[in-house]
């Protein structure tokens, strides 16, 4: 479970460099962090769980993961922008480079496994 602490560290130095960057929008940058850090980190723990299985049921696990990654941070967003007045920069700064950041990790996570 070592990339989930990977993931952790890397969202925690998200979130620190866009707070030293611009302090005054702390709360968004955690905002933008938080969801693509759970959903990555959930996704993480089901592939290290299903890791021995065979690389079908590993397809179809991801493509899953994949639509229902989609259709989360569609409401996220659209709950975030509707019902929650803030800053919208830092938001989704930090969300888009969590998003690559993390989606990067997973890639090569899936590699380094396969």
């Amino acid at each position: 479970m070592r990339p989930i602490v990977y993931l952790t560290a890397i969202a925690l130095g998200i979130f620190g460099l866009g707070a030293g960057i611009e302090p005054d929008s702390k709360i968004e940058i955690f905002w933008g962090v938080f969801m693509p850090w759970t959903v990555a980190a959930i996704e993480l723990f089901i592939v290290y769980r299903l890791r021995g299985k065979t690389p079908q049921l590993m397809t179809k696990i991801l493509m899953t993961g994949f639509v229902g990654r989609m259709i989360i941070f569609g409401a996220y967003l659209l709950i975030i922008f509707n019902f929650y007045s803030f800053a919208p920069y830092p938001f989704m700064f930090s969300f888009s480079g969590s998003f690559l950041a993390f989606h990067t990790l997973e890639a090569s996570v899936l590699k380094s496994l396969y």
